[in-house]
Formats: C-alpha cells, sequence, structure tokens
C-alpha cells in the first residue's frame, strides 16, 4: 500500500519537516503528538514502496526511481540508468526527493533535502540522447540572492541590530514549483533565522527572506531570471496551501 498521497502520509512529511517554503507550520500540541504517533508505526514497507514508484515523464520514455537507495532517471522501457541525481548528498536525497517534468519531457526538476536544515534543487536538460545538469540556482540566481541580502539587511536595521551580530540558520530552501511552459519553470528561494538582539539576555529577533522567481531556459544549457518579487508572509502562507 502506498500512503504517500493519503492524508496520513502527508501529515507525516510536515511533521518531520515542520517547515513548508521555510515557514514554521502552525500545530498545537495534540496535533503534533498524533502525528508522530502516526508517523512511528506506519509500516516501513509503506514508506519503501511509495520511493520504488516511478515518475514517468510526460512522454512516457524517462522515469525517476529511486534504485539501491540513489535517486536516478531511467529510460522507461528497458530500465537502463541515465542520470544519477544529486550523487554528493548522501540518502537525504533519495528519502526526500521529487521531481517535477517539465510539459515536452526535455527538462526535469529535483526538489531535495540537502541537510538538517537545508533544501535544495537542480534542474536537468536532455542535450541529443544525453541528460546534463543546468547552472546551479543557488550559485547563478545572483539577483534572487541579492534582492534577500537586500532585505534581510532592512530587517537588521528594523530591529537595531548590526551586521557582526550572531545569525543562526532555522532553514534554507531553494525549490523549483512548477513548470510555466516547457522553456519556463517558477521557483521559491527562502530563508529563516534568528540573530540576537541582547548578548546578556540572550534575547533573539527573528529574520525571513523569502523570493518568488521565474526563470527561462535558453536551449544552449543554460538559463537567466526573468522575473522575480518579494513574497509577504500573507503571501507564502496562501502558496504553501495552494501547494
Amino acid at each position: 500500500m502506498n500512503v504517500s498521497g493519503t492524508p496520513e502520509g502527508r501529515f507525516c512529511r510536515r511533521v518531520a519537516r515542520n517547515t513548508r517554503g521555510g515557514r514554521p507550520i502552525k500545530m498545537n500540541m495534540q496535533k503534533r503528538l498524533i502525528g508522530l504517533l502516526v508517523c512511528l508505526f506506519v509500516p516501513v514497507g509503506w514508506a519503501q514502496e511509495s520511493e520504488k514508484a516511478p515518475v514517468l515523464s510526460p512522454d512516457k520514455k524517462w522515469a525517476y526511481r529511486v534504485v539501491d537507495a540513489e535517486p536516478v532517471i531511467v529510460r522507461a522501457r528497458s530500465g537502463e540508468v541515465v542520470l544519477k541525481l544529486a550523487e554528493q548528498g548522501g540518502s537525504l536525497p533519495a528519502e526526500s526527493g521529487q521531481v517535477l517534468w517539465a510539459p515536452d519531457s526535455r527538462r526535469v526538476a529535483f526538489n531535495y533535502r540537502a541537510g538538517g536544515r537545508y533544501y535544495s534543487c537542480a534542474v536537468y536538460e536532455l542535450a541529443g540522447d544525453t541528460w546534463k545538469e543546468l547552472p546551479d540556482l543557488e550559485t547563478k540566481a545572483t539577483k534572487v540572492a541579492e534582492m534577500m541580502a537586500r532585505s534581510e539587511q532592512r530587517q537588521r536595521r528594523r530591529l537595531g541590530v548590526t551586521k557582526s551580530a550572531h545569525r543562526r540558520r532555522i532553514n534554507d530552501t531553494w525549490e523549483v514549483l512548477r513548470w510555466l511552459d516547457p522553456d519556463r519553470f517558477e521557483a521559491l528561494a527562502t530563508s529563516e533565522a534568528t540573530v540576537v538582539l541582547k548578548e546578556e539576555s540572550g534575547e533573539l529577533g527573528d529574520l525571513g527572506t523569502r523570493v518568488l522567481f521565474t526563470v527561462k531556459c535558453d536551449n544552449r544549457g543554460g538559463w537567466k531570471v526573468v522575473r522575480l518579487r518579494e513574497l509577504s508572509d500573507a503571501e507564502l502562507e496562501k502558496l504553501n496551501i495552494d501547494k
């Protein structure tokens, strides 16, 4: 039985991650305890079965699978592995990975948990008969990173803290949300942290930035950010509900 799409399966994922898009999920203590009990007693075989279920591309030629604890793209008919996803991520990508196929099956986005407080993504493109990774969003999307940095600076000024004040990361996320067409996708970058307001008392302040942006692939192994904007708390909450 596959419970990944059931309310119990979805609730388990929410409890385990405890955030969506970098925002804490509001749950009362009773719901947290119920959720933890559900997650503890869901048979292991169910989770394993959902991991092995292939996610076919729209043209049915390719599929995403977890093979020998590795997330991979395979030829749908033969099962031949043609691409290993997030090879340096250890077991986390296989346990948390999710793929989003472009409508024409020529590109695929892979969202995954890269660390305890860090979620990342990668986008791959089919060149001829070979899958190749496109430039990393977090590294190359400088416009997005700059907008997030400016937002955090404004928040620090409102809180009255300096750049040298200790910052503790809560959650960083870069994820592809959806394909708008074969060449464009929408993505979200969020960063949540706390900063020390008073060293003597240890009082903390909250920092939170989130940027929604659109990327257009150029069919030459590259891409560019063509639209971006900051999201308010209300917009982010609505986006998480829609997801």
